[in-house]
């Protein structure tokens, strides 16, 4: 409901601080401060406001009253902009690990088939006509930055839009509005646990794209469930109702999504995908059991979204893979050099096992645990031992915690391995990096976790430039490789 005096918005905001004239500022109650709080604020400056209840405001203030500040900043977001995501064919991924791989390969995908695509993730703004680097801060923005990206693909006569869509994101409201016509989950892990307090209720934020799919604006096109059938959190996942739910495996053969003749070697891996469309051969140029499972989701959602499958196969043929995932570095040493951005304990684990299958010498790891709380520190010890011959703790993003300590929680989780032998703390980054590739030895693997395609190592207050290939490149370089 609109009190006071007419007033054309011209852009809508939650930070309080670019409120102007001419903008309305949407008060979001968060965990530790209440936009509430800034919406007089705003308003002095001559915003209107969108609020929950009622609070003092200067006279004459054009006021919104909402129902929930962090749902209605992306509908009043998406009613400024006249609802682009109704003019755009939609597919939200979520998952604890391979959400941002497989929104990549899906719009890549469905580039490659020559319709007008759009992506966005942890590591990029895709317009369709050219690529920008993602610098919110967030794997899914905020829902104003979110629905201003879909009106300019609207704008830009683009057809259809991935979106990494994070559990946070689903929770906060940043993909209100979004009008998903596909929804897919790649799994339900163990991460931001601090946040959702339970796995319980993060299974259920993953299982609320479903819902947010099966409700959403019709386009003509069944709205469909993309599941992971040999993921923990399928049961909770499957019972939410949906018009179309297509499961994919690669152990199950009932799965809609199955696989046949699969074949995996260091660089990538071959296989035969059984869908409802029919059979296909795949290859695909990325390593890792894993990335076949990301490829059939991939696969999925753009079936779902109208590909053809032969068209699909072409394309993930082609996709040459992430920054920061994976991603070889060689400039001519005898061992393997790979970065990635695992951060958690399942994906390190995962990460570990997978370069452990192609590795005939020993894995070498460098990784540190953020400062952020959602992280099983001990965990991330744990897979480390297990998965490694010899690795070094060091600093990654330690936000305002001493990095000591937090290499110390790390290290509690460390099971039946001693320090000097089997592993040390170096909290400088550039240093550890250093000792692992002059320890590395012919047909040795060393991964580098954690901080992937980021730009910057945050210390809380103040952000240092920070690029992991080009710190390797250059001691690769200073070592006597070229």
């Amino acid at each position: 409901m609109l009190e006071g005096a007419d007033y054309d918005v011209r852009r809508v905001h939650q930070d309080s601080r670019q409120a102007q004239a001419g903008d309305l500022f949407v008060a979001v109650p968060g965990g530790t401060v209440d936009g509430h709080d800034f919406a007089p604020a705003a308003a002095a400056r001559g915003a209107a406001v969108a609020v929950e209840r009622e609070i003092a405001l200067p006279p004459g203030t054009a006021v919104v009253r909402v129902r929930d500040g962090r749902w209605d900043l992306g509908q009043l977001s998406a009613e400024h902009l006249g609802r682009p995501a109704r003019a755009l064919l939609m597919a939200g991924v979520t998952g604890t690990d391979g959400k941002t791989t497989t929104t990549h390969m899906a719009t890549h995908v469905l580039q490659s088939a020559g319709m007008d695509a759009g992506g966005l993730s942890t590591v990029m703004f895709d317009d369709g006509r050219s690529r920008s680097a993602n610098s919110s801060g967030l794997s899914t923005a905020g829902a104003p930055q979110v629905q201003e990206f879909l009106a300019r693909l609207r704008d830009g006569g683009v057809r259809a839009a991935v979106i990494e869509t994070t559990s946070h994101a689903l929770v906060q409201g940043r993909v209100a509005a979004c009008e998903f016509d596909v929804g897919a989950v790649t799994n339900v892990g163990v991460d931001h646990l601090d946040f959702h307090r339970t796995w319980a209720a993060y299974a259920a934020a993953k299982a609320s794209l479903v819902e947010l799919t099966a409700a959403a604006w019709p386009k003509g096109v069944p709205k469909t469930a993309v599941l992971n059938r040999d993921d923990a959190g399928f049961e909770i996942l499957s019972r939410v109702p949906i018009e179309r739910r297509w499961t994919y495996s690669l152990r199950d053969s009932k799965a809609s999504f199955a696989v046949e003749d699969l074949v995996e070697f260091e660089s990538g891996s071959r296989f035969s995908l059984l869908s409802p469309a029919g059979r296909v051969e795949i290859e695909i140029g990325i390593p890792a059991r894993y990335n076949v499972q990301n490829a059939i989701c991939a696969a999925a959602v753009c079936l779902a979204l109208g590909l053809e499958l032969d068209a699909i196969a072409a394309g993930l043929n082609s996709f040459t893979g992430v920054a920061g995932r994976l991603d070889a570095i060689q400039l001519g040493q005898p061992f393997r050099v790979v970065i990635d951005f695992a951060h958690s304990s399942g994906s390190l684990a995962a990460t570990l096992a997978e370069l452990r299958r192609f590795t005939p010498g020993r894995v070498l790891l460098v990784f540190g645990a953020t400062g952020r709380a959602d992280h099983d520190r001990a965990g991330m010890g744990r897979a480390a031992g297990q998965g490694s011959d010899f690795f070094f703790i060091t600093t990654d993003d330690p936000v305002d915690q001493d990095p000591l300590e937090i290499a110390r929680e790390v290290e509690s989780g460390i099971e039946a391995r001693q320090p000097g032998r089997d592993y040390a703390i170096v909290l400088d980054r550039g240093q550890a990096i250093q000792r692992a590739l002059e320890l590395a030895q012919p047909g040795d693997t060393v991964l580098l976790a954690g901080k992937g395609h980021e730009a910057t190592m945050n210390f809380g207050l103040r952000h240092e430039p920070w690029d992991e290939r080009a710190e390797v490149e250059a001691r690769l370089r200073a070592l006597g490789y070229r």
